[in-house]
């Protein structure tokens, strides 16, 4: 492999990434050959590692440095994040058993934190329909006993308030839950990657 395909290949890699950082990216690499010289490109390419070990790398730092921007980060652009460390952590080129290790600690992680946001999102909404639904039977039987009639709409409109509060809360777990899913994912790249580094020593 020469210079070219290898920044060929590294820039196949990196596609998902913005324009603006691919071109640093490429322009970083391209530096680092153009100091080596042509004679030393082999030497370069065996030291960086595959295009696969390099963008992994790439995305993942990316995906991380992006996160930690002091700018308002929206769910969109926190899932982005996860979506590029997932996606570097399966482009790094593993072993076997480290690959399939890490496939499932994704799995089982993606899993995990999906459950709880479902599980959080069916409280807040158990407890808004529950306070619509004493609100109404309230309603319902106001001409057959007022008195029980008014405890139940008060419940109602109690409960249904309540469930409105808490979503505000719930918006804001959630989007840490996401910053926290992309700085762990972030840990367990650098991990795998480092485990592999000492491998090969």
């Amino acid at each position: 492999m020469d210079r070219a395909s290898y920044l060929k290949k590294l820039r196949g890699k990196l596609h998902r990434l913005p324009a603006q950082e691919l071109d640093a990216a490429l322009a970083y690499y391209e530096e680092y050959f153009d100091e080596a010289g042509e004679n030393n490109e082999q030497q370069v390419i065996a030291q960086l590692g595959s295009p696969s070990h390099v963008a992994s790398q790439i995305l993942a730092d990316f995906a991380l440095k992006d996160l930690e921007t002091p700018s308002p980060k929206s769910t969109k652009k926190k899932m982005t994040a996860i979506w590029l460390i997932i996606l570097a952590i399966l482009s790094a080129p593993l072993s076997l058993p480290l690959l399939a290790a890490a496939i499932a600690l994704i799995f089982s992680f993606g899993v995990i934190i999906i459950s709880f946001i479902f599980a959080i999102g069916a409280v807040v909404a158990s407890i808004f329909f529950s306070g619509i639904a004493a609100l109404i039977g309230g309603v319902l039987i106001l001409t057959e006993h007022w008195p029980t009639a008014l405890l139940f709409m008060g419940i109602g409109l109690i409960v249904t308030g309540l469930g409105v509060l808490l979503f505000p809360m719930v918006v804001r777990i959630i989007k840490k839950i996401a910053l926290i899913s992309v700085e762990a994912l972030g840990h367990l790249f650098h991990k795998i990657t480092k485990k592999r580094k000492e491998a090969f020593k």
